[in-house]
C-alpha cells in the first residue's frame, strides 16, 4: 500500500477546511439575505389586490340596465359563489401542492429544469397559482430575469400577508379565460350562460383548462383541443382524489351547451338616466371617474323600466326624428322625489347631451297648460275672471312671500278671463289660480303692518295675498 506523504495530506486537509469555511460563510450570507428579504417583505405589508371590475347599474326591480368596463368583463365572485368543482379542477391542473407550499413548488421547479435541459428549450412551466396571481396583478408576461425576480418577491409578499383562500379567490377572479372574459364569473356567463356557482363537473373541467392557452383551448374556437384539455384536467382531479374514474367517464360523455355571449347587459337601458346617475355619484358621493367606471360598483337606482319605456315611446311618437326639435322627459314620484323615468333627447347615440339635467333652461310658462287643465277639472271655465295687478303672495304661514311679475311688468290692472290669461301668459292670474286650487278659499287683503304699508306704497296697486 502506498502511503500519502504527510505534506500532501496536510495540503488536502487545508483545502477541505477552506472549502468548509467558505461554504459556511456563503450559507450564512445567503441565510442573512433571505431573512432580510422576508423581513423587508413583511415591513412592506400586503400588496394591493385591486383589479379593474365592471360596474353594474340596476333598475328598481333588480334588473341590470347598464355596465361599464374597459374591455375586460370581470365580476368579482367570492369563494362561496364559485362552484367547488371549478375550484378543485383549477388547483388540480394548475398547482397540485397549492395548499402545502409557501408560494414556490421546489420539486416542480426541479422537474421543469430537468425537462428543459433534456429538450434544450423551455418546454415545461413551474409557476404556482400564487406566482401566476402575482404576475397577473403587478407584472407583464415578458421573459426577463428582472420580471422573474419581481414575480418571486411579490409571491413572497402575497404568501406572507394573505391566506390561501384569499389568494385562490383572487386568482380565480383575475385569470383570463379568453374572449374578453376575466375571472370565473364572467367566463361562466360567457361560455355557459350561468353563474360560476352553478357550474357542473363537465363545465368546470372544461373551463379550468382554458387559461393554459385561451386562444388554443377555447371550446368555441377549437372544441377538439378543448375536449382533450378537459380530459387532462379530469385526470389531474383524479390524482388528487377529487373525482373517480366513473365521474370522469360521465363528464367526458356529457354534451355541453355553449353560449358564446356576454349576457350581463345586452343593451344599454335609459342611457340619459345612467349619465345622470354617474353625475350623482361624482357630486354626491365624490367618487372619481375610474372608481365609477372600473370599481366593481353595484349601483341600485329608482328607474322603473315600464315607465321608462313609456316615456321613450311618447317622445319618439311625438317628436319626428327628421325634425330638428329636441325634447326631454322626467317622471318623479311625488311622494318620495324618486326619479322613475328620464329621457334627455331623441337619440342618445346622436347627441348624449342631457336636456333634462344639463340644459340651463327653466320650464317657464310650459307648465301653465297643466295648471289650467287642473283648474278645468275642478269646476273653473275659460271665462272665469281674476284681477291682474302687482300682487305679493304669502305662504308658509306668513313667514315667506313671493311677488311674481309679468313680462315687461305689464298688467291688465283689471279683471281678465282664464282664456285671456293663457293667451297673454299672465303670471298673476296663474299664481292666483294656484292658490284657489290649493286651498278651500283665498283672500286679498291690505297689509296692516306699518312697515309693510310703507313698502306696499312704493309699489302702487300692489296687493298682499295669503295662500
Amino acid at each position: 500500500m502506498e502511503l500519502i506523504p504527510s505534506e500532501r495530506f496536510k495540503r488536502t486537509t487545508k483545502y477541505v477546511r477552506a472549502f468548509i469555511i467558505l461554504a459556511t460563510i456563503g450559507l450564512t450570507i445567503l441565510f442573512v439575505l433571505l431573512l432580510s428579504l422576508l423581513i423587508y417583505a413583511k415591513i412592506l405589508g400586503p400588496p394591493p389586490l385591486v383589479v379593474p371590475q365592471s360596474t353594474l347599474y340596476y333598475s328598481d326591480n333588480g334588473n341590470v340596465i347598464g355596465e361599464t368596463d374597459n374591455g375586460q368583463k370581470r365580476y368579482w365572485a367570492g369563494m362561496e359563489s364559485i362552484s367547488p368543482q371549478l375550484i378543485k379542477a383549477t388547483v388540480a391542473v394548475e398547482d397540485r401542492q397549492f395548499y402545502t407550499h409557501y408560494g414556490f413548488d421546489i420539486k416542480r421547479i426541479g422537474g421543469a429544469i430537468l425537462a428543459d435541459i433534456k429538450a434544450m428549450s423551455k418546454v415545461q412551466g413551474a409557476s404556482t397559482i400564487t406566482q401566476q396571481y402575482a404576475r397577473n396583478l403587478f407584472l407583464g408576461h415578458d421573459k426577463t430575469w428582472s420580471r422573474k425576480l419581481n414575480e418571486a418577491f411579490y409571491t413572497i409578499r402575497l404568501e406572507m400577508n394573505y391566506s390561501k383562500k384569499e389568494i385562490l379567490e383572487g386568482y380565480l377572479n383575475t385569470i383570463y379565460y379568453g374572449h374578453g372574459a376575466y375571472g370565473a364569473q364572467a367566463a361562466s356567463q360567457y361560455y355557459f350562460g350561468k353563474d360560476a356557482k352553478d357550474l357542473t363537473l363537465p363545465e368546470a373541467s372544461m373551463l379550468a383548462g382554458i387559461p393554459k392557452g385561451p386562444s388554443n383551448y377555447s371550446p368555441l374556437d377549437n372544441f377538439e383541443k378543448a375536449k382533450s384539455r378537459q380530459k387532462v384536467v379530469l385526470q389531474a382531479m383524479k390524482s388528487k382524489n377529487y373525482v373517480s374514474g366513473k365521474d370522469i367517464a360521465e363528464a367526458l360523455r356529457t354534451s355541453l351547451t355553449l353560449k358564446g355571449e356576454h349576457g350581463t347587459v345586452t343593451k344599454k337601458t335609459a342611457p340619459y338616466f345612467q349619465d345622470a346617475v354617474k353625475q350623482a355619484l361624482k357630486s354626491q358621493l365624490h367618487l372619481d371617474d375610474r372608481t365609477i367606471e372600473l370599481g366593481g360598483l353595484k349601483v341600485y337606482t329608482t328607474l322603473d323600466e315600464t315607465q321608462q319605456d313609456a316615456a321613450e315611446e311618447v317622445l319618439s311618437n311625438t317628436i319626428p326624428k327628421s325634425s330638428g326639435i329636441q325634447a326631454s322627459i322626467v317622471a318623479m314620484d311625488p311622494d318620495t322625489g324618486e326619479v322613475r323615468a328620464l329621457v334627455g333627447g331623441k337619440d342618445y347615440s346622436e347627441s348624449p347631451f342631457n336636456r333634462a339635467t344639463q340644459a340651463v333652461r327653466q320650464p317657464g310658462s310650459t307648465m301653465k297648460p297643466l295648471l289650467y287643465y287642473s283648474a278645468l277639472e275642478n269646476g273653473f271655465t275659460p271665462s272665469t275672471t281674476l284681477k291682474s295687478e302687482t300682487t305679493t303672495f304669502s305662504f308658509d304661514d306668513g313667514h315667506s312671500s313671493y311677488t311674481p311679475h309679468n313680462y315687461n311688468h305689464q298688467y291688465a290692472e283689471g279683471e281678465i278671463t282664464m282664456a285671456q290669461a293663457i293667451a297673454l301668459s299672465d303670471n298673476i292670474f296663474a299664481v292666483k289660480r294656484t292658490c284657489s286650487l290649493g286651498n278651500s278659499h283665498w283672500s286679498i287683503r291690505r297689509v296692516d303692518s306699518e312697515s309693510r304699508q310703507r313698502w306696499m306704497r312704493s309699489l302702487p296697486g300692489t296687493r298682499y295675498v295669503r295662500c
